[in-house]
């Protein structure tokens, strides 16, 4: 989706154009998240507030077996440490193989009603009635798959929630009377959309039953549909199903995981090297209330600030999984470029749209579009004014057409939504940088049909992105929303928002970009065009008419630009992968990357701003050599 303020999402004016049709069914609504507006003015001196607060936090309180076996529960957020064991559990009776089956049920939450009206025809209210396949390892609670579990965008039942779910662990205490205890951490999400409601639950097993499942969603990514930051909490009735007919992929991928984890150390632990007072305003202006997560990858470490959320410090934070919004056009669609450029040869580049789309020939609009034009968002189409100078990046961009290709469920929908809706400005392509979605979801159609016709019929881009690009730097799940198809297809991968990484996922592809695309002996992504992007003394990209600390933002390969200068006096451009809300992965010279998850309104600078983290990083290695 967007960004907004010019950041990635949703201007104010344009949710309220979408509240007209926010409630009906698959009626229009207004946009996705990505890209700011109106300029704040510069700081005129740095930053330095204090470190961050520590997340306050609910009393403890257990969550006991008797509630666990209770017909109801009314409470709300507690501690999110009841979920998981003290340092005096014991090992788990039991290893539990099975299938949870849920039932759909209310939540009760703050603010009291998450949406007046149905959203698109679905009960935001309701936690979805989803089956989940665990089995056990070591003490782990293991899902067999990580990916996006269908329920209300299925059209199953009447909530409008899918599930992801990561593993968590499985233990015992006296207390349970002989039953074993299970938690894990799980996101409500929607496969038309792009940000995680996380959160944690836990169940009580013995033999072949199992208690309800209790759960509390403490934390979030900026919401676009579902518009207030919430937090539910529930108890629901629950069954036991059959065993996973297979879980061997799931094994291995934890096996492999296990033995090569991206390390994670506590930010004080940074201070404590290099001093605090180097390490001051890394978050800038941004509301500490609105950041979720936020650090700094440094010398083979990621140090981390705090995963905060609404029941303290979010256990599993390296497990969880964040919607980034359009961090995934980096993350996905630029990698994927990139891959196929390596494998196929820079001539990649120039290909047309239209020779793999070919509903697009029909439009002339489309007829000179190239892959190139589509990742720098300069395709020469779309709604906005044929102002260009100066350019304002956005024009155009959640414009009363954007709900229709939005909401389209099928990649034929989205295409046909996307061709009838856009038409063609006086520059053509290549020219001035206008921010479409609907854009980078056509590159990926176009790369998708590009790869079959190398590859055959049966070739998936997500399915050549995981295994060539991803698998190879240690990610081994990587879930992303798809098209939902009528024919059960696994549909086309979204590319321009939805995809699903962890805080590790974040690093090892920043590192892959850092090191030039270059990992473990094998150049993976075309490392010509990675020498243009990553950070040097000149400006790459085009004009965006965002205006940080540093000046003019531009936009190139799906990065977004900004510059900085050193405390020794030279200026320095760094890209950096921006989602709705505030979700940042910025690339600093000398391979630091600077990572901040949020749940920003998204019209405030603050959101996109990164000089703070600019000022540490230059702080720690000199810019200026």
């Amino acid at each position: 989706m967007p960004q907004t303020t010019m950041l990635s999402k949703k201007p104010a004016n344009l949710l309220l154009l979408a509240a007209s049709c926010l409630f009906a069914s698959p009626g229009p609504v207004a946009a996705a998240p990505t890209t700011p507006p109106t300029p704040a003015p510069a700081l005129t001196a740095p930053p330095t507030p204090a470190p961050p607060p520590a997340t306050p936090a609910p009393p403890r309180q257990p969550v006991t077996a008797a509630e666990l076996r209770a017909t109801s529960w009314s409470g709300g957020i507690i501690d999110n440490s009841a979920f998981t064991p003290s340092a005096h559990a014991a090992a788990a009776h039991e290893p539990f193989l099975g299938t949870l089956r849920l039932r759909e049920t209310p939540m009760a939450s703050t603010p009291e009603r998450l949406s007046a009206e149905p959203v698109l025809g679905r009960d935001p209210q309701l936690f979805p009635g989803v089956e989940i396949a665990f089995f056990t390892d070591s003490g782990d609670l293991v899902p067999v798959t990580q990916d996006v579990i269908r329920h209300g965008s299925a059209g199953r039942g009447r909530s409008f929630w899918d599930v992801l779910v990561q593993p968590g662990r499985v233990w015992s205490k006296p207390a349970d009377e002989g039953w074993s205890r299970a938690a894990f951490p799980f996101a409500l999400v929607n496969s038309i959309e792009g940000e995680t409601h996380n959160g944690l639950a836990t169940f009580l097993y013995r033999g072949s039953k199992v208690s309800n499942l209790r759960f509390q969603i403490v934390q979030q990514t900026s919401p676009f549909y579902i518009k207030p930051i919430f937090t539910a909490s529930g108890l629901v009735p629950a069954e036991l199903g059959s065993a996973p007919k297979d879980s061997t992929a799931a094994k291995q991928a934890l096996a492999a995981e296990r033995a090569d984890r991206v390390r994670i150390a506590d930010w004080q632990a940074l201070a404590a090297q290099v001093g605090r007072n180097r390490l001051a305003g890394f978050d800038g202006t941004m509301k500490a209330g609105d950041i979720v997560l936020a650090g700094l990858d440094y010398r083979g470490t990621f140090y981390l600030e705090e995963c905060r959320s609404a029941g303290g410090p979010l256990p599993w934070c390296d497990r969880a999984r964040f919607g980034v919004w359009s961090a995934t056009k980096a993350l996905a669609n630029e990698a994927a470029l990139l891959r196929l450029a390596q494998k196929y040869g820079p001539s990649v580049f120039d290909l047309r749209i239209r020779d793999y789309v070919r509903e697009a020939a029909a439009y002339p609009a489309w007829a000179d579009v190239r892959f190139r034009d589509a990742i720098d968002m300069a395709t020469g189409v779309g709604n906005g004014s044929a102002k260009s100078t100066p350019n304002e990046i956005e024009d155009g961009y959640l414009d009363a057409s954007y709900a229709r290709w939005y909401e389209a469920r099928s990649v034929d929908d989205k295409v046909k939504a996307l061709l009838e809706d856009g038409r063609a400005y006086p520059w053509g392509p290549g020219k001035v940088a206008r921010y479409r979605d609907q854009d980078m979801f056509m590159l990926g159609v176009a790369m998708d049909r590009f790869l079959k016709s190398k590859e055959g019929p049966s070739a998936d881009l997500w399915t050549m992105l995981r295994r060539e690009v991803f698998e190879p730097i240690g990610i081994r799940v990587a879930p992303t929303n798809r098209t939902i198809e009528s024919d059960g297809r696994p549909g086309q991968p979204l590319m321009a928002y939805g995809y699903y990484p962890t805080l590790g996922d974040l690093v090892r592809m920043a590192r892959l970009y850092q090191n030039g695309g270059r990992h473990g002996g094998g150049q993976i992504l075309y490392a010509p065009r990675l020498r243009e992007l990553l950070s040097g003394t000149d400006p790459q990209g085009l004009p965006t008419g965002e205006h940080l600390q540093g000046g003019e933002t531009t936009y190139t390969n799906a990065f977004w630009v900004s510059s900085f200068t050193g405390a020794g006096g030279c200026r320095v451009f760094y890209p950096r992968m921006i989602g709705w809300g505030g979700n940042i992965v910025a690339l600093m010279p000398d391979g630091l990357t600077a990572i901040r998850l949020a749940h920003s309104d998204g019209m405030e600078i603050a959101a996109v701003e990164t000089a703070g983290m600019a000022r540490v990083a230059d702080a720690l290695e000199p810019f200026c050599r």
